[in-house]
């Protein structure tokens, strides 16, 4: 999978530069998704924590993990430190397959948080990339947007990436090779 997605950052790049340190990123379509090729998932497979896979921790020592989020409720309040959470898997939460990519790749923290938080927004809150470009704050001098025109952008290639992940995999069998694609007559396009 690794691979196909490095793909994704050939087609779009020269738009901008940002986050190069992430292999291409989503900052200012700097390369789209390039940097989801080679390790595949964000470098997990080969190169994430260090290469060793996951680790065991002592119980006397405490460690910090990163953890990459997202909002998954517009309008909901931010998390505070004063409550207690659960992790639940993706498949608890939604079974939405194109929202699990989502969540899968905002995991990665290889994409930018401003246009990843946009695209689950579609999903789960049937948001307009209108009404998201419109989203803003009143601030001392006047209106301060909440996502970037390139954020938006960068959203909408998630976005059709993850449906494109999805769609992949549906159309694989058990074995892993692919299943011809259903001829659809002319008239009917």
């Amino acid at each position: 999978m690794g691979g196909g997605m490095g793909g994704m950052g050939g087609g779009m790049g020269g738009m901008g530069g940002g986050n190069q340190n992430m292999g291409g990123g989503m900052g200012g379509m700097g390369g789209g998704m390039g940097g989801m090729g080679g390790g595949g998932m964000g470098g997990m497979g080969g190169g994430g924590m260090g290469g060793q896979g996951f680790f065991s921790i002592p119980p006397e020592r405490t460690v910090r993990v990163p953890y990459h989020s997202a909002c998954l409720n517009h309008g909901k309040a931010d998390p505070s430190p004063n409550l207690t959470y659960k992790l639940v898997p993706v498949s608890e939460y939604t079974n939405d397959p194109i929202l699990a990519e989502l969540i899968q790749l905002t995991a990665t923290g290889r994409v930018n948080k401003q246009a990843v938080q946009a695209a689950i927004w579609t999903r789960t809150d049937n948001l307009t990339w209108q009404q998201l470009a419109a989203k803003g704050t009143q601030g001392l001098f006047g209106h301060v947007s909440y996502f970037q025109p390139q954020e938006l952008v960068g959203a909408q290639l998630l976005l059709s990436t993850a449906e494109g992940r999805v769609k992949e995999k549906a159309s694989e069998t058990p074995s892993g090779v692919s299943q011809p694609a259903d001829r659809v007559s002319a008239r009917i396009r």
